[in-house]
């Protein structure tokens, strides 16, 4: 896996409830020459960090299902705040009414849970990429 150009300039916003997941997208995002997450194990401390007066993120990962707040919940708010933000859903669930809401919420791209390191990385690669 080859890191990115320029990939330690990049912050990434990251929500994930499951642990071992959370820990393999981080690994994955160090390989790739990005340090600088910010993660949230819950919607609304993400939804927390995305704010108007905020730097923006270079990337938005989130799980669709997690307490407090949902993936969704995200999704909709990042967009009203930072609309050309690239957002990454990852779901266990791919459902046509996952698939519906989350295009009709302008997601970038989406990753069906198990996924491997290598489709991670590439993904990535492909939503912060010039």
């Amino acid at each position: 896996m080859m890191g990115l150009r320029d990939g330690s300039r990049l912050r990434v916003l990251l929500a994930e409830d499951n642990a071992f997941e959370a820990r393999l997208i981080v690994g994955v995002l160090r390989q790739l020459g990005i340090g600088n997450v910010d993660h949230h194990r819950d919607g609304a401390g993400a939804i927390g960090a995305v704010t108007p007066d905020g730097v923006p993120f270079d990337l938005v990962i989130s799980d669709w299902n997690m307490p407090e707040s949902t993936g969704l919940d995200l999704l909709r708010h990042v967009r009203a705040i930072w609309r050309h933000t690239p957002f990454l859903m990852l779901t266990a669930h791919a459902t046509v009414d996952f698939v519906r809401l989350a295009k009709a919420n302008a997601v970038d791209a989406y990753m069906v849970k198990p996924f491997s390191p290598r489709d991670l990385a590439s993904r990535i690669t492909q939503l912060v990429s010039p």
